[in-house]
């Protein structure tokens, strides 16, 4: 891990937050060294919700989801001083990030227009990606040709 990088997110979570971490504030604090728990309000695929996020410094890194049973659900890494299971980062195109169309599938709601990937060999893991000026057809996955301007804006962990 580089000095540049405060936080790899794989299979099995984020730092120290894994499946069952309580979703508590002591707790989501461990996430990465000197990490300030903050409330916020951000965007989901199908809607806006107030929600608990890390920062380190005054950079935004990650979010926190609630799951069941008051536990951490989801992750979404949000700065490039992370990397994804594969080395991943906030800003790669589709073809750095090694992500195939076929792994792809069209986002709806509040992801409108932007493919929602999966990460190689990480099945708790997805990757949105963004089209800029992107102007549709939004009812579909972009083409091959518009996805290569693809950038990744989210790193997503997901419980199960």
């Amino acid at each position: 891990m580089s000095p540049s990088t405060w936080l790899v997110i794989t299979d099995d979570g984020a730092g120290e937050i894994r499946s069952g971490t309580p979703y508590t504030e002591a707790a989501l604090a461990k996430v990465a060294p000197g990490a300030e728990i903050r409330p916020i309000q951000t965007a989901k695929e199908d809607n806006t919700v107030w929600t608990q996020a890390a920062f380190i410094g005054d950079v935004q890194a990650v979010q926190f989801f609630k799951g069941p049973g008051n536990t951490v659900g989801e992750i979404h890494g949000v700065v490039q001083h992370l990397a994804g299971p594969n080395g991943e980062r906030i800003g790669m195109t589709m073809a750095q990030a090694g992500v195939s169309r076929r792994d792809c599938r069209n986002g709806h709601a509040l992801w409108r227009g932007m493919a929602v990937c999966k990460a190689r060999g990480a099945s708790h893991v997805t990757l949105v990606f963004s089209i800029p000026q992107y102007d549709g057809p939004f009812d579909q996955l972009a083409s091959a040709e518009d996805l290569k301007r693809a950038e990744l804006q989210r790193i997503v962990w997901h419980a199960s």
